[in-house]
């Protein structure tokens, strides 16, 4: 069995089928982002898993945490075998296997194989986001969110195209505060001004300024009380797109996330961009000049700005 570490990601995407997303469980903030970027590794090609490694390092860099103690990070790796999720009648465990013992300075992750209906060949019923997009969300309940709220205008949007031949701008969800509580495994100490306050508005703030969508809510009262919340998403064309706000940005954004991976190609050329930055030829190993990669960072940006360049489709 291979093993697969975060440089052999492609596109930096997760890609879950709904109905993990709609899924019944619990995970600390910390948990959901290392399990985002295991899910990254997966090649949803594969008919069978393989073994996933995660440097430390590489984790911890991407999370902006300053804790440099491994049994930190083991911990967040021991919720993914102890917290189960729940699917119609059904329990589920994230891993049946974690090691670091083995490759030091890495965690090395075995997916359980019940998951594959979920993760491998995905045809349909399926949410995919750019891991960029929950990495630096804050709170225990922020990414989930981000991935129920983005779940829903997907779906719709498929529907909505099919039937008007456009995109639609909005959509909204009518939520209850008790399935919230129940669905998101809110702490019943929480007030509801206690979920508007550290949950939703957080929500709304932190979607905003760091994903690709947005939301507003209206309160919905029976008598005095918030008994649901009336919830619009939008697309957000800031957030993770600001990587596009100008060519420096969009540069910058490459060579953080898509280091020696395929991101053109063509004319008989495989172009990547090096650990140093620069742009070079997979097939022939060769780097580019400085006005060379100047014309073909232009012409990148302009194909991702215009939605084709493929490896941030």
């Amino acid at each position: 069995m291979n093993i697969i570490s975060v440089a052999d990601n492609k596109n930096n995407q997760v890609k879950k089928h709904n109905n993990i997303i709609k899924a019944k469980g619990s995970l600390s903030n910390t948990s959901q982002k290392m399990l985002a970027m295991l899910i990254g590794m997966v090649r949803t090609d594969d008919s069978e898993f393989q073994k996933y490694a995660l440097r430390i390092e590489d984790y911890r860099r991407e999370i902006e945490s300053k804790n440099k103690d491994t049994e930190f990070y083991v911990k967040q790796a021991e919720e993914l075998m102890k917290n189960p999720f729940r699917i119609d009648k059904k329990l589920f465990n994230w891993c049946s296997m974690v090691d670091w013992g083995n490759v030091e300075g890495y965690i090395v992750f075995s997916i359980h194989n019940d998951l594959k209906p979920y993760l491998l060949n995905l045809q349909e019923h399926f949410t995919t986001y750019n891991i960029v997009n929950i990495l630096s969300l804050r709170g225990d309940y922020t990414p989930r969110l981000y991935e129920y709220f983005l779940m829903e205008f997907n779906e719709f949007k498929s529907i909505y195209k099919k039937k008007y031949q456009k995109i639609p701008k909005s959509y909204t969800i009518e939520i209850e505060i008790d399935w919230l509580r129940e669905h998101f495994s809110i702490s019943k100490g929480y007030r509801y001004n206690d979920i508007k306050r550290q949950i939703i508005e957080v929500a709304k703030k932190q979607f905003k300024a760091k994903t690709d969508i947005q939301i507003d809510y209206i309160e919905e009262k029976i008598g005095r009380k918030v008994n649901s919340l009336k919830i619009t998403i939008k697309d957000n064309n800031k957030g993770s797109n600001d990587y596009l706000t100008t060519q420096k940005d969009f540069i910058a954004y490459i060579r953080k996330n898509f280091i020696n991976q395929n991101i053109w190609q063509g004319q008989g050329m495989q172009l990547s961009v090096s650990e140093k930055g620069r742009i070079y030829d997979k097939k022939t190993l060769k780097e580019y000049s400085k006005e060379k990669s100047l014309k073909v960072w232009e012409t990148w940006y302009q194909l991702a700005k215009e939605n084709k360049l493929l490896i941030l489709k």
